[in-house]
C-alpha cells in the first residue's frame, strides 16, 4: 500500500504587487515507485526536505505535475532520470517520448483523477492509505497564510488564471470532499473531510 509524506507544506503571501508561494511538495513511496508531486519553486527547501529523507533528485521516478503554474513546477527539471506525468494532454514524458497513460499508472491504489477548475488543465490523486483514502488535490484546494482553512465549495479562488472556471472548481472540490477520507491542498495544512 502506498505511503505518503508532505516533503514541503505549500504556502502563499500576497505582496504589494506580486506573490511569495511555493506549492505543497509530497513524496509518495509504493512497493515499485518514488513519486514527487508538485515539486515548487523553492530549490533550497525541497533540497533540504529530501536530505532530511536521505533521497537523492535521482532516487525519483516520477514527477507528477497537477497544473501549469510555475510554484508547482518550476523544480521539476531537478529529476532528471525521472518521468513526468502532466496535465498537458494527459501525457507521461520519458525525455522527448510523450506517451499516453493510464490513470492507475502508479498501481491500483492511485488514481490519477480530471480536477478542472482552477485552470483547464489540473490533475489531482487519490491514494489508498492505511489511514484511508488521501486526495493530493494541488490547487482545486488552497488558502493564502493566515486564512482560516474551511474546505468551503464556493470559496471564490484568488489566483485569477485566464482560464479559471468557477463551476468547474466547484464541481472538482465535489468529488474530492465526496470520495477522499483528507486532502492536501495546494498550499496550507492536510485536512480531514467532515462528513
Amino acid at each position: 500500500m502506498a505511503t505518503i509524506k508532505i516533503l514541503i507544506e505549500g504556502y502563499a503571501r500576497e505582496l504589494p504587487t506580486g506573490w511569495q508561494a511555493s506549492s505543497t511538495s509530497c513524496l509518495i513511496t509504493t512497493n515499485t515507485h518514488k513519486i514527487i508531486t508538485d515539486p515548487g519553486c523553492n530549490r533550497q527547501a525541497l533540497l533540504a526536505a529530501l536530505d532530511r529523507e536521505d533521497l537523492s533528485t535521482d532516487a525519483i521516478d516520477y514527477v507528477f505535475l497537477s497544473h501549469r503554474h510555475p510554484d508547482h513546477t518550476l523544480l521539476a527539471c531537478l529529476f532528471e532520470r525521472a518521468k513526468y506525468v502532466t496535465f498537458d494532454a494527459h501525457l507521461l514524458y520519458d525525455n522527448d517520448v510523450m506517451l499516453e497513460f493510464d490513470t492507475h499508472l502508479f498501481g491500483e491504489d492511485i488514481e490519477i483523477i480530471d480536477t478542472p477548475g482552477h485552470v483547464q488543465e489540473h490533475l489531482s490523486l487519490l491514494v489508498d492509505t492505511q489511514e484511508g483514502k488521501i486526495a493530493i488535490a494541488g490547487d482545486v484546494f488552497w488558502w493564502l497564510d493566515g486564512e482560516a482553512q474551511l474546505p468551503d465549495l464556493n470559496q471564490e479562488d484568488s489566483s485569477q488564471a485566464p482560464d479559471m472556471d468557477h463551476q468547474a472548481l466547484i464541481a472538482s472540490r465535489k468529488k474530492l470532499l465526496a470520495w477522499a477520507d483528507y486532502i492536501i491542498p495546494g498550499h496550507g495544512k492536510r485536512f480531514k473531510v467532515d462528513r
